[in-house]
């Protein structure tokens, strides 16, 4: 139900002239209260459908938010995991040119005592500058990686190790996988709640088009309401029923 209470106060001066001449006047003082109390009998079921709409708008929140969770979990596996790589890589380069640089060293040897030509010599050069460049870039990406790192998990990178495998957690088929994401994938279940919302929100817009149906109750009381009268107590009850039945084609 609606309650409602209201009240007012004021004066009010009144002259009066009648044919034959007499005159009156006077003042008073009016004051009243009163109380209202409106409850919704039937409202073309839009009240029930505006309260499923909200709560399928709920569930549909709470999915969105299971998504972020997931897709934050995932972001920091895979920062986690590019900074395993990234820094295997850089050893891996690291090494590479330090195998390099031996063999730039016997290249040079080789054509100091004149077993190979110039050209050998500046192709290796050529591999070990290469390979420099190769290990600069594994450490950017590398120095990357770890701030990418920072950023999802809040910490600095310090003696990770390798995860170990979850292939016996992964679906066995491709099948399975698209059945398993249909039902438990929290942006599906966020989207079919949002087409729940969608539905019921057409309930509701056809619900304009149906009658609505209320009681109302008030009592209030006047004091001093005219210069004749000392009091008004007044008090009534209806039941009001409204249909539409022209509303300019909007519904």
């Amino acid at each position: 139900p609606q309650v409602s209470a209201g009240a007012s106060v004021g004066v009010d001066y009144s002259r009066t002239r009648s044919r034959l001449g007499t005159i009156t006047s006077g003042t008073v003082h009016p004051h009243n209260y009163g109380l209202t109390v409106t409850q919704n009998v039937f409202a073309g079921f839009r009240t029930v459908n505006q309260t499923r709409a909200a709560e399928a708008q709920v569930l549909g929140a709470r999915e969105t938010l299971r998504n972020a969770e997931q897709n934050v979990l995932l972001d920091a596996v895979i920062s986690y995991m590019d900074v395993l790589r990234d820094d295997a890589v850089v050893e891996l380069q690291r090494q590479n040119l330090e195998a390099l640089r031996e063999q730039l060293r016997a290249t040079r040897d080789r054509f100091d005592v004149g077993e190979l030509t110039r050209t050998d010599v500046a192709q290796a050069e050529a591999r070990v500058a290469q390979a420099q460049s190769a290990l600069s870039a594994a450490r950017a990406q590398l120095n990357a990686s770890r701030a990418a790192y920072r950023r999802d998990i809040g910490s600095e990178p310090r003696k990770l190790a390798p995860a170990r495998p979850v292939e016996h957690r992964l679906p066995r088929s491709l099948e399975a996988a698209l059945s398993a994401s249909e039902l438990q994938h929290p942006a599906i279940a966020a989207s079919r709640h949002g087409v729940d919302v969608a539905q019921l929100q057409v309930k509701v817009a056809e619900g304009e088009l149906l009658p609505v149906v209320s009681l109302e109750g008030s009592v209030s009381k006047a004091h001093d309401p005219s210069l004749a009268v000392d009091s008004v107590t007044d008090a009534s009850l209806f039941g009001r029923l409204s249909m539409p039945l022209y509303q300019g084609g909007a519904e």
